[in-house]
């Protein structure tokens, strides 16, 4: 018998009580069991399920969130479809189209090839954790840096702006 049968058999066993039992149960008889014992599953999740959503409608935040999360997701798809919208001219725009998708799997190829050279070096048993060290020094220093005073914030800002000026030829 297999272990799904014995629990089966168990069940039976359980419900019927032995008496009731001839020596060995019938496939029919554990099948029945079975569905009786996930049908009392789905019933006692159901009803959990309807009492939360009674409980959070009479309250009125399943209603309140709905509203919040409909207006956030219309403003992510509006976002979504100015940026698509962008993409398009300057697509259109490009002359040289076939060096971007070449220069674009290339960045892609590279990140893949870097990623696995990163979790190789990761599996190494000292070096990973130096590297999470180092990590964890150079965030440290980046946000005493430029986040945690004023000014420092509008330099990291102009920085910024200067580094993205230059890329995009603005």
């Amino acid at each position: 018998m297999t272990s799904t049968m014995l629990a089966q058999q168990s069940v039976v066993t359980a419900r019927l009580g032995r008496s009731q039992l001839s020596s060995r149960p019938t496939k029919t008889s554990l099948f029945r069991a079975a569905q009786q014992q996930v049908a009392g599953r789905r019933t006692s999740t159901i009803v959990a399920v309807r009492q939360f959503r009674d409980r959070d409608s009479a309250s009125g935040t399943a209603k309140k969130a709905g509203a919040e999360a409909d207006q956030t997701s219309t403003e992510l798809l509006d976002k979504a479809n100015a940026y698509v919208d962008d993409l398009k001219v300057k697509w259109d725009k490009t002359d040289e189209k076939p060096a971007v998708v070449a220069i674009t799997t290339a960045a892609f190829v590279g990140v893949w090839a870097l990623s696995g050279v990163v979790d190789r070096i990761d599996k190494l048993p000292v070096i990973g954790g130096l590297l999470e060290l180092v990590g964890l020094v150079v965030t440290s220093w980046f946000v005493y840096r430029y986040l945690v005073f004023g000014p420092d914030r509008e330099e990291l800002k102009t920085n910024l702006d200067k580094f993205l000026s230059k890329v995009t030829g603005n």
